[in-house]
């Protein structure tokens, strides 16, 4: 992920015409990178450490942060943060589960194979204000009904959290993320339970909220798409939900605490806005989108076969092409579901047409046309082509609209191959 981002904040600096902007692309990326660097906790926990066994009446205040989605990838989704203010000891400090060691051996190969290990940090509220601000994102607050012993035992928690030994955690983006911790910590700090809003449907699927997420990125809906599987297509409970800062926030807003004794109040005591969000919509183009690209190729699959007849000539550097495509998304989809462990990459049955193969078949394919031989592996490639669209209508795995044309353009090309294979020396 840091790879990508690098990449991403650098191509936006030297795309960029203007110096000014060029500047405010580095102050950003800057801020950033030291955002998200794993720190010591011995600061905090100097100073808390006289002050967690021994609270302090009606002064703490304890609230949840919901960070909105950014423009880039990594902040699609928003982000949940706790915010704890000591008002005796005079101190504003976020916990926040969502950091990690980007310095750490084989960062890339580990997140891919989900075994990245998270972090809880913990920084100054100014600092994470003037960060946001900068980036242009929003941070809403829901400051907490907890009484003063629930707190107190929340900070305690998190001080506990934050001491190196304890710091780190499995990370898994759809089970525990940095917004269901954040949730867990609160219910272990209530005396009793959280009785949450209740406000989704349970016939919503993980793949749809994360389209609802994606609506204005249609390009990183579809790479999602690709690479997770029939999982997020299951009904899941209200609790796994909760993985959206979003969603969260507003399933928060509307609970209750209902206490060991009885009683019963909002878990919600105020609502604020630290910062609004001022950045613009992404601007998102029909021309530019996966559904509209795979379509024009499509059409030009279906012009060339038909040229092709007309011709009597089959043009196979267009069919190699798209297979060494095809089998170079498939290293990573194939990578994923045998070897991650990240949640859903398993049972993606894309990985029937998107594996290593048709990297192997396009150099046959080519060895095949050069030396003027019949490609029997045609009639091979056409029937798992066809029998996979019709696996796409059975399976339970709902597929971006983009997919089924581009399954269409491998299948038409399948049919020019194997329609020439059958004729070749007739």
């Amino acid at each position: 992920m840091w790879i990508y981002r690098v990449i991403r904040i650098f191509f936006s600096i030297f795309a960029s015409a203007k110096m000014n902007t060029r500047i405010r692309h580095i102050q950003l990326f800057m801020l950033f990178m030291m955002a998200w660097l794993p720190i010591s906790a011995e600061k905090v926990l100097s100073v808390e450490d006289s002050v967690a066994a021994a609270p302090q009446l009606d002064s703490i205040e304890v609230s949840i942060l919901t960070c909105t989605p950014g423009k880039d990838m990594y902040a699609k989704f928003g982000h949940t943060a706790l915010r704890i203010r000591d008002y005796t000891m005079n101190r504003d400090v976020v916990f926040n589960y969502g950091c990690f060691d980007y310095n750490a051996t084989n960062f890339v190969l580990k997140f891919l194979l989900g075994k990245t290990d998270y972090l809880l940090n913990a920084e100054e509220f100014g600092y994470l204000k003037y960060r946001y601000g900068m980036l242009g994102n929003g941070v809403l607050e829901q400051v907490l009904n907890l009484n003063q012993e629930e707190a107190n035992r929340l900070r305690v928690m998190l001080l506990e959290n934050l001491r190196p030994e304890n710091q780190e955690y499995r990370y898994n983006w759809l089970y525990d993320n940095c917004t269901e911790r954040a949730r867990d910590m609160m219910e272990k700090a209530v005396e009793g339970r959280i009785e949450y809003a209740g406000l989704l449907d349970e016939d919503v699927t993980v793949r749809d909220m994360l389209h609802k997420c994606l609506k204005e990125s249609p390009w990183v809906s579809f790479g999602i798409d690709v690479i997770l599987g029939e999982e997020i297509d299951r009904k899941v409970d209200r609790r796994v939900m909760m993985f959206l800062p979003d969603v969260f926030r507003m399933e928060a807003d509307g609970a209750y605490i209902v206490r060991n004794d009885g009683g019963r109040s909002e878990f919600i005591a105020n609502r604020d806005t630290v910062l609004e969000d001022v950045n613009a919509p992404d601007k998102t183009y029909f021309f530019l989108s996966p559904l509209f690209l795979f379509s024009l190729l499509l059409l030009c699959a279906v012009l060339l076969f038909i040229q092709e007849l007309r011709r009597k000539k089959y043009t196979a550097w267009v069919d190699v092409v798209m297979h060494t495509f095809q089998g170079g998304a498939g290293l990573l989809v194939a990578f994923l579901f045998f070897l991650s462990e990240h949640p859903a990459v398993d049972s993606n049955w894309l990985v029937v047409m998107f594996n290593p193969i048709p990297l192997f078949y396009a150099a046959w394919l080519l060895y095949c046309y050069k030396k003027g031989r019949k490609n029997l592996l045609s009639y091979v490639n056409l029937a798992v082509t066809a029998g996979f669209m019709m696996t796409m209508v059975l399976c339970l795995q709902s597929f971006n609209p983009a997919m089924w044309v581009l399954m269409s353009s491998f299948l038409v090309r399948a049919l020019s191959q194997a329609h020439f294979t059958y004729h070749k020396g007739r």
